[in-house]
């Protein structure tokens, strides 16, 4: 694999233990299918034949809290130690995102501790919300003031809605409530002042921020009229500008104008979401990235790697 070859920021894992740990409450498959089978050979191939030289791995929704936070303080630590497992067997090219065992905000911190400084993982996941409280809720501002002092890298992934859905609403979440869940919590983090007084937290927001793109007109308009506006002096256009971007599912012309739109360039990283994707679709996401006009060779050298080796310099060139 070539030296410069892409860094993919949004690629997940899903062994055994964890499928159990899910079917254990009763989680049967994905948000639209079952359970894509997935190793970490799988993974590697994917990389080889997407000119992907090293990629950041994550567990993904439905993340690991059932309800018992026993199980999810052990289930934190064992993914955790898979993950550095993981890197140290794939020097170079493997990294990983720590879970967290949240709600518990204590234990959450002890093993961000554990994670960022003895097993030497390269940033955190959050979903976007847990235990009914989306990221940027008061109740975990000891979180955001540990992961502000270690200069942490965040990666927001959305899951499941909190609350309840309509009755006879069937359409898988991950189409339309997944990219909803990305914008709640980065309107959110804005709105609560998380990200003026945080400003050292490097937030990845997936899938190309969902739908801030488009709503980001929409919320700017109304910048002066919001009752917390002390929270974000800047204006909200200026505080979206300040998280990461990844690429994934966004292999198309219009979601890449959008998320140019409201972006700084140097902050867009390459992702695929592999292997909640199958591979013929990572193939295809990625060409359609390729085939885009809108970056110059330079920009999209930089999404492809080089804005990934700011965050991540270990995988610098």
């Amino acid at each position: 694999m070539a030296a410069n070859g892409r860094i993919d920021v949004h690629h997940h894992v899903l062994p055994e233990f964890y499928i159990k740990a899910q079917k254990g409450a009763g989680i049967r498959g994905t948000a639209y299918r079952g359970f894509p089978e997935w190793t970490p050979s799988h993974s590697m191939s994917v990389m080889d034949n997407e000119n992907i030289a090293a990629a950041i791995l994550s567990f993904t929704s439905p993340g690991i809290w059932f309800g018992d936070i026993a199980q999810t303080r052990d289930l934190a630590r064992q993914c955790n130690d898979y993950l550095a497992g993981l890197t140290a067997d794939h020097s170079g090219r493997l990294g990983g995102f720590a879970s967290l065992p949240l709600p518990d905000i204590d234990a959450s911190i002890e093993e961000c501790s554990r994670a960022l400084d003895d097993l030497e993982l390269d940033g955190i996941t959050l979903l976007t919300s847990i235990d009914e409280k989306y990221i940027g809720h008061p109740d975990f501002e000891p979180l955001y003031s540990e992961l502000n002092r270690r200069e942490a890298v965040v990666f927001i992934h959305p899951c499941y809605p909190p609350g309840t859905e309509a009755n006879g609403w069937d359409i898988p979440r991950m189409l339309i409530d997944y990219p909803f869940e990305t914008t709640r919590v980065a309107v959110n983090l804005i709105l609560q002042g998380v990200v003026q007084r945080y400003p050292n937290i490097k937030f990845i927001l997936s899938h190309s921020g969902g739908t801030l793109p488009f709503l980001a007109h929409r919320i700017a308009i109304f910048d002066k009229d919001m009752p917390f506006r002390d929270n974000y002096p800047e204006g909200a256009l200026s505080y979206f500008r300040r998280f990461w971007f990844d690429t994934a599912l966004s292999g198309d012309a219009i979601p890449l104008a959008g998320l140019t739109g409201i972006a700084d360039k140097s902050r867009i990283l390459f992702g695929t979401d592999y292997p909640y994707i199958s591979t013929e679709k990572v193939t295809e996401e990625c060409d359609g990235f390729d085939a885009w006009d809108g970056f110059t060779d330079a920009e999209r050298a930089a999404v492809n790697r080089g804005n990934a080796e700011t965050l991540f310099p270990r995988f610098a060139s």
